[in-house]
């Protein structure tokens, strides 16, 4: 490595820094700095669209960015009528991909901005912001000796990386000491994207299911679960949503396991009936989707936005939405306490976690706006 590549990255890596807790590029676009000139941005060389809904796009990430590690997400920009908008995305290969590419899988949502800007506009050579990975769970380096995962939906993703990672380091199959399953919930199995890699796995010992949570009409041939699919015709009778029949079907060796969760809250509930609360509270789950609580009855207050000189009653929801209802624009991303892209400084008074349902009262703390709201009273940095 050159001493002038040298010195860039160290000065990346600096940079970044000094910035948190916001990405670089939020800093480059107020200096007027082209997009396009920023140096941690992503390519995008190549784009499919396997199913109805889902747009898979393989990008080129730049020199000096590590990939997430296997169940983690990279944080993707794409400016839209001249907004930035963020959303997170968990590449599905394996750790061992080496060649500087990662493939993601953007669900297209109705009405939803990134979604369907990508779908619609996503092409070879398309540039998009990089921020930082992010994720909750990921694949620890000390490798458990029994997984079980399961997800739903978008939760494929996630699972498909740390499934590929561990296909790949030989952790399960013949004469493998460790075992690894999989069961994945989708409507339908034929609107599952890479079902190509989903029967490499089951060929490297990977005992996978995909099962769909709605029975097939016996009319319809298309509605029927592909057991191409899968490793073992018997996949065929799993249909529904998951019950403890199901863990035992595809591993009954379940309750000695470690288990990873990416889905919708109502698979998380299923699960936590089939293994217990005791069990359940082992469980690492992932989450790309907002689980705040309400905000208590009698939260609330007056908010000032101390840059902006703005204050506001804000009757019972988030110091980012009370911000948007008066008018003004604070940075967001995610909207979900994932990217920390919002955080500001509470300058006084008490807010609300809705998260956690956590009040902190400490002044000059930083918190994250989009899932923090008022107790009383509070000043912001805003």
């Amino acid at each position: 490595m050159t001493a002038p590549t040298i010195s860039r990255l160290f000065s990346r890596g600096i940079t970044r820094t000094l910035l948190t807790p916001h990405p670089v590029e939020h800093y480059v676009r107020s200096l007027g700095v082209s997009w396009s000139d920023d140096p941690t941005g992503a390519t995008v060389v190549a784009v499919d669209r396997p199913v109805s809904d889902v747009t898979v796009i393989t990008l080129r990430l730049p020199a000096g960015v590590d990939r997430p590690a296997p169940g983690a997400a990279l944080e993707i920009g794409v400016v839209v009528d001249g907004v930035v908008h963020r959303r997170h995305y968990s590449p599905v290969d394996s750790a061992a991909r080496s060649d500087g590419l990662a493939t993601i899988a953007v669900r297209r949502h109705p009405g939803g901005v990134v979604s369907e800007h990508l779908w619609s506009e996503a092409a070879p050579g398309m540039r998009l912001l990089l921020g930082n990975p992010v994720g909750e769970v990921t694949l620890p380096d000390a490798r458990p000796t029994d997984v079980l995962l399961v997800s739903g939906g978008s939760g494929i993703t996630p699972m498909l990386s740390i499934a590929s990672t561990l296909a790949g380091e030989g952790h399960c199959g013949e004469g493998a000491t460790g075992r690894v399953a999989w069961l994945h919930y989708a409507r339908r199995v034929e609107d599952v994207p890479f079902r190509d890699r989903i029967r490499e796995l089951s060929r490297a010992g990977v005992e996978v299911r995909v099962v769909p949570t709605v029975a097939p009409d016996p009319s319809d041939t298309s509605g029927h679960p592909d057991p191409s699919v899968t490793s073992d015709p018997s996949s065929r009778d799993l249909v529904g949503h998951l019950t403890e029949g199901h863990l035992d079907e595809v591993a009954p060796w379940h309750a000695d396991s470690t288990v990873f969760l990416c889905g919708p809250d109502g698979l998380a509930d299923g699960l936590a009936d089939a293994l217990g609360a005791d069990r359940y509270a082992d469980v690492l789950r992932e989450r790309f989707t907002a689980s705040n609580g309400p905000v208590p009855e009698g939260d609330g207050g007056t908010v000032t936005h101390v840059r902006s000189g703005v204050s506001a009653l804000n009757s019972g929801t988030t110091l980012l939405e009370g911000a948007e209802a008066a008018g003004l624009s604070p940075k967001h991303g995610c909207r979900m306490g994932i990217c920390h892209t919002c955080t500001a400084v509470r300058v006084s008074g008490a807010t609300r976690d809705l998260r956690t349902g956590e009040v902190d009262t400490e002044p000059g703390c930083l918190v994250q706006i989009c899932v923090s709201a008022p107790v009383g009273d509070v000043e912001i940095e805003l």
